[in-house]
């Protein structure tokens, strides 16, 4: 099968991937490097979401592969981007230091000291004496974002062996750009005021919530509006 140049636009974001990955990663942090070139992945993997579509449309070239590719390369880009997330930023990330841990029954702290209690996954990076690093992202709310998706591709796969088709819903469109909107948001945000302060761990710590409630709300909706089609799937074959 040859692929259009829609379907080559599409296919560009599993590509970039990596690329996302290793800039984050590796880059310096001095200067927001690592952010900035990361970003400006990001940046392209979304603007390749918006655009190839329309080429598709425009040279009249819809396929069943492309509608299928695309979502699937927009859950694998995005996904892919929240878990590096949770990862300090260029080996270094936000500095924590163990003194930030509360004690037991204390509940006077805030995120920033909360994220070297409860979400000690991303503290992965000693920086030096007592200190360790931080990622950008909370580990919570991006686990409950990877399940939503491993559900809803469970649900197509099973159904798709029925031959019966899941009905696509507003709401996994919402919550797909609002996803790309938090990724670029942050990193962008966090280039201009790249002072790795705790306000910026807090502030993204609301976004990656308010993305896992619209994620899981959006797979309770598409649950719910297929339940009849799901239904069929409890039928016994004769």
């Amino acid at each position: 099968m040859a692929l259009t140049l829609a379907d080559k636009v599409t296919l560009a974001r599993i590509a970039l991937l990596p690329l996302i990955v290793a800039a984050y990663l590796f880059l310096p942090i001095e200067h927001g490097w690592c952010l900035w070139v990361a970003g400006a992945l990001c940046g392209l993997a979304e603007y390749s979401d918006f655009v190839d579509g329309r080429i598709a449309r425009r040279r009249g070239e819809v396929s069943d592969f492309g509608k299928l590719a695309d979502p699937f390369c927009d859950v694998f880009y995005r996904i892919g981007v929240f878990m590096v997330l949770l990862l300090p930023a260029g080996g270094v990330g936000w500095v924590v230091g163990e003194q930030a841990i509360p004690m037991a029954g204390h509940h006077g702290y805030s995120w920033y000291d909360q994220v070297a209690r409860t979400d000690v996954h991303q503290l992965v990076i000693a920086t030096g004496p007592g200190q360790l690093g931080a990622g950008l992202m909370p580990f919570w709310p991006v686990l409950l974002m990877v399940l939503r998706e491993i559900i809803a591709g469970a649900l197509r796969a099973m159904t798709a062996t029925r031959g019966l088709v899941l009905a696509a819903r507003t709401s996994g469109k919402v919550k797909a750009w609002l996803q790309g909107f938090t990724i670029i948001f942050f990193m962008g945000w966090a280039c201009v005021f790249f002072e790795r302060s705790a306000w910026i761990l807090e502030a993204a710590n609301v976004a990656a919530w308010i993305c896992a409630l619209v994620s899981v709300g959006s797979i309770i909706e598409y649950i719910w509006v297929n339940r009849a089609v799901l239904a069929q799937m409890a039928v016994r074959k004769v």
